[in-house]
This record gives structure tokens, sequence and C-alpha cells, in this order.
């Protein structure tokens, strides 16, 4: 068996994610040769024949591109590993900014930069906007999370490279939260820099924007259980992945409102910062993007980078 790991648009923390998985390693390289890593190993192209390739990050320019493609062709099955690739993830964001807005940011802006304010030539060159990878290659798998869950993997990454049947549950974050919901009387909107949140009570019952209920399970609630609310980094949970009508903005709304009874039009008037609140990890995912209710498309008009 062997396998491999592309880089593309990313962090590289999904595939330190997989060397978190610490002696169960051992059993992986056991079963399988890893024949190509960037981060674990210096070889500079993908062989041919490879059994299982997981792809990290987005796709940003024509060289991720152009490796996301190669890595298709030379794999038998290939996974989209982590939420960058599976939905665009914080790369997404930059659709909000112009090329030329990022470029003098990262060149010219920033105190680290050589202050002569040539940006250079010889970068890949941009695509029109950020894709996940599912977007442009067929995918057979979906492992979502920034990074996923080492008892995640575990779960996941061996059995599949044994060929074994994989069993996970596909609920929301809240189905892992241990946080209990109670009668919620003069609700208003908070936001996360205000005050201490109580330990034991629902985050999103306390006010603040905790988007438990429309993300994917996998993390073990680990942020809720830590007093931080849930900010959808494993992607979408899987009703509003499946419905059309459904979307993380109009589901959370929603929420809010079956929870309190405050009418839809008075809640949406209280959220803020729709594209990094709603979309911080998705925004790049023509599947989201596409939904006739998704506010993405106008979350980008309105900085007018179209």
């Amino acid at each position: 068996m062997k396998i491999a790991i592309e880089e593309l648009a990313g962090c590289s923390g999904c595939t330190i994610a997989v060397l978190d998985l610490h002696e169960a390693i051992l059993d992986l390289v056991e079963a399988a040769d890893i024949v190509y890593s960037p981060v674990i190993m210096d070889v500079k192209e993908p062989p041919e024949g490879i059994d299982i390739a997981f792809v990290t990050g987005a796709v940003r320019n024509e060289e991720n591109q152009e490796r996301l493609k190669k890595i298709r062709k030379n794999s038998k099955v290939l996974v989209a590993l982590g939420t960058c690739a599976c939905y665009g993830g914080i790369s997404g964001l930059s659709m909000m900014s112009s090329r030329e807005e990022l470029f003098n940011k990262v060149y010219c802006d920033l105190d680290t930069v050589n202050k002569n304010g040539i940006i250079p030539h010889d970068v890949p060159e941009f695509l029109y906007r950020v894709f996940a990878v599912g977007d442009l290659v067929k995918i057979d798998y979906y492992i979502p999370g920034c990074p996923p869950k080492e008892a995640r993997l575990k779960e996941i990454i061996l059995p599949m490279v044994k060929g074994e049947k994989i069993n996970l549950s596909r609920k929301s974050v809240c189905s892992e939260c241990d946080r209990k919901m109670v009668e919620v009387k003069d609700w208003s909107l908070k936001r996360r820099h205000v005050g201490i949140p109580d330990r034991e009570t629902c985050l999103l019952s306390q006010g603040y924007l905790c988007l438990g209920p429309v993300t994917f399970c996998g993390c073990n609630a680990s942020c809720p259980k830590n007093n931080v609310p849930c900010h959808g980094c494993n992607g979408p949970s899987l009703d509003i992945l499946r419905e059309p009508c459904r979307d993380i903005y109009n589901m959370m709304v929603r929420r809010i409102a079956d929870l309190t009874d405050i009418p839809q039009k008075e809640i949406e008037k209280e959220l803020y910062d729709v594209g990094h609140t709603m979309y911080a990890f998705t925004m790049g995912s023509e599947v989201m993007e596409d939904k006739q209710i998704s506010k993405i498309r106008e979350v980008i008009s309105q900085e007018g980078n179209r």
C-alpha cells in the first residue's frame, strides 16, 4: 500500500495532524509506505501508482491547480484532508480582497518586508477565486477539520489503509457538547470578548454566536468545552450539505429564532461581519456558494472584488 500527502494553499497543519497520531503512526507505516509528503520527506514530485493520496489545502494559484491534477492522475483514491481542501478554508477569505490588495499587504505594507515596495513577478499566477479541491477534480472521501483531530484520524486513516469499514458519527458539534439548554430571557448578541461565559450553559443561549448547531462533528466540541464558541472550522453539518434550502447563515438565524422567539428579521440586524463569522471556512466552496440562499456572493460583491 502506497500513500501520499500533497500540500496546496494551507498551513501544513493537517499533515502535522497525521504525525500527531503519535505511536499509532507506527501501525500506519507498518501497513503502508508513505512515498510522498513535502512536509515529512524530501521528495519533490509524487510518483505514479499511489493507492491512497491525501490532499490538504485549497487551490489558490496555478501551481496548486497543477499539483492537484497530477496527484489525482497518480492516485487510485484521493482524499480531501482538512477543511481547506474540503471547503476552501481560511484561504477563501482572500476572495473578500482584490489580488492587488493582497499582494500590497503581503509584500509592501508589513513591517517585516523589504521597503523597496517591489512585488515579485515569479510567484505562481493567482486564479480568479479560491477553489475547494472537489470543485476541480473527483474526490473519493472528505475528512474536514482544521486540522482533523488525532482521535478522528485514528478512526479513519488506519481502517482505510487496511480496507476496513469505517463507522463515524455524522451529527453536529452540539451532539458532542456537554452544555445544557436553559430557558432564554432577554437574549441579545454578544461579541466573543464580552464577559466570561457560564461554563455549564449553552453558549448560544447566553448570546454568544456559537456555530455548533450548523457545524459537522468530529472535534469532540473542543472549543465549547474550553468556554469558547464554535466558529465552524469543521465545515457545515451534513443536513446543510444535503439540503439546497439550508445554509450556514439562514440555519443559524432560524436556530436563534427558535431559541429566543425573536423574529428572524430582528436577529439578522444584530449579526455582524457575516463573511468572517459565518463563512470563515467555507467561502471558497462552490457547493456552498451556489446555494440560492447563501450570502457568500453577496458578501464578496459588497467588497467589490468580483
